[in-house]
């Protein structure tokens, strides 16, 4: 049996960030959260698949096995009908391989998740509810953005107990996107479908690239994933930078890596072009940021170039980062994408 061969990469080491979409979640200044999950990972190695093809049957009449987003194999179920999800990430890339309807139980914040129930999204996967897990007797548990070896794996118990359970990490990068539909779509007999979602973001990607190749003068973006006074932002091995790179523009911490606490004096000193935020909780007004002391002077203020994108689209690893994509791309040069 062979497999297609997946682009490798390493994802870069990052810091453990959440901004999650639940009205009982609260921000470090009170807030609310009511925008998407943003959950970061710990440093994971992808591989590529060649390096385990041969541990694969070669013959057809085998249970089939495929390799999985951490170099391992696993074997492929004769039939799953049901599933349960812990991120928003994994539950949109299922409902976009039209298998949501085999999801019995999914994360709290899955449920604006388009085809979901928000009445099945009632996991708090923090505070894991072994029993609970194990009398629904899924199919399958999918657990995002963990390593499934170490110590301290939370799922240990519910393996031990004979349920299956298989990891994706938490993606960091557009290529790494589609390797998660990849996967899935191969473990869920939806090959087909995944391959339309994969062939939608090449598509995207491709026609974005062509219109960022006209582009000369390339502006200076700030992305800002947290507000002020914590303000979050990212660097490179990043897909928030590696999406500003592709709309032809600049990531001013783009020289950086990973998820970054960074300073008011530093977006100041960084002269931005265009400040772009995805931070939305109750009470929250993103035209804050014009009135912070200081930031007058900086060119996105003074022309007006402050922008709120979905928090959902840009930071979920499912097929509606092209939504993300588009949406910065708008923002920063409206005069060639909009």
């Amino acid at each position: 049996m062979k497999l297609k061969k997946i682009t490798a990469l390493i994802a870069a080491a990052a810091l453990a960030v959440s901004m999650t979409a639940c009205s009982d979640d609260k921000t470090r200044d009170g807030g609310v959260i009511t925008s998407a999950e943003f959950s970061v990972p710990e440093t994971v190695t992808e591989v590529k698949t060649d390096e385990v093809e041969d541990l694969l049957p070669n013959d057809d009449g085998g249970p089939k096995v495929i390799a999985d987003r951490e170099g391992g194999v696993v074997q492929v179920p004769d039939s799953i009908n049901t599933i349960v999800s812990t991120a928003p990430s994994v539950t949109e890339i299922l409902t976009g391989l039209d298998v949501g309807n085999k999801i019995i139980a999914a994360d709290i914040y899955s449920a604006d998740v388009d085809g979901i129930s928000p009445e099945i999204c009632t996991l708090e996967f923090s505070n894991l509810n072994i029993e609970e897990l194990t009398a629904l007797s899924p199919d399958v548990i999918i657990v995002s953005g963990m390593s499934m070896t170490g110590a301290d794996d939370p799922y240990a118990a519910l393996k031990d107990a004979g349920v299956n359970v298989i990891y994706i990490p938490t993606s960091s990068s557009l290529e790494s996107v589609k390797m998660d539909i990849e996967f899935l779509a191969g473990y869920v007999g939806a090959e087909a479908r995944g391959a339309e979602l994969i062939s939608d973001i090449n598509t995207a990607v491709a026609e974005i690239s062509l219109k960022a190749s006209r582009i000369t003068e390339k502006k200076k973006v700030y992305f800002e994933i947290g507000a002020a006074p914590y303000l979050y932002t990212c660097g490179s091995g990043t897909f928030i930078d590696e999406i500003i790179t592709l709309i032809g523009a600049e990531n001013i911490y783009g020289a950086e890596e990973g998820w970054i606490s960074n300073s008011e004096e530093s977006v100041i000193a960084a002269n931005p072009d265009v400040i772009i935020t995805n931070v939305a909780y109750d009470g929250y007004d993103f035209n804050e940021i014009k009135s912070r002391a200081g930031w007058g002077n900086i060119p996105a203020v003074q022309n007006g170039a402050v922008f709120c994108v979905d928090a959902n689209a840009t930071s979920r690893p499912s097929q509606h980062i092209v939504e993300g994509i588009m949406a910065v791309a708008e923002a920063v040069y409206p005069e060639i994408y909009a």
